[in-house]
């Protein structure tokens, strides 16, 4: 697993990671991430899962109602193209303050990929020695 690099050109598109496209399918979603500053790409079948557990929280709540909304509601249903780029709307840009031929990081976590603007990504505090009980909450063999 390595940061991809890729542009957004002047209609929206990026180049989906070589290594990436068999993995990920034909049929992709977009959406907003649960972290700020980023957005997902699913297989569109591991979305159809993510809307199942979100189904099940208490829609009673109104922080998801919000997550929903946010997630579900504003997701977007694309195909890669014959040359390798999906399409992602101007609204899922403006989310991630992402421009037409700016530059963004691209990461394969978990079977999705996490997308970023590079200049969000420069910018993250990266120090993971400040992560109270990183030791023994996410206790990880060989780190």
């Amino acid at each position: 697993m390595a940061r991809d690099t890729k542009k957004i050109d002047a209609k929206g598109r990026f180049f989906i990671p070589t290594k990436h496209k068999e993995s990920l399918g034909d049929k992709l979603v977009v959406t907003n991430s649960l972290d700020k500053g980023y957005l997902c790409v699913y297989p569109a079948e591991a979305f159809e899962k993510v809307k199942e557990q979100l189904g099940k929280l208490n829609s009673m709540d109104i922080q998801v109602r919000k997550m929903k909304r946010m997630i579900i509601g504003e997701a977007l249903e694309c195909n890669i193209d014959s040359q390798g780029r999906i399409s992602v709307t101007r609204e899922l840009w403006d989310r991630i303050g992402a421009e037409p031929g700016e530059e963004i990081c691209v990461f394969d976590i978990d079977g999705k990929l996490d997308i970023c603007t590079k200049a969000h990504y420069d910018a993250e505090d990266y120090d993971l020695s400040a992560i109270e009980g990183l030791e023994t909450k996410y206790y990880v063999e060989g780190l």
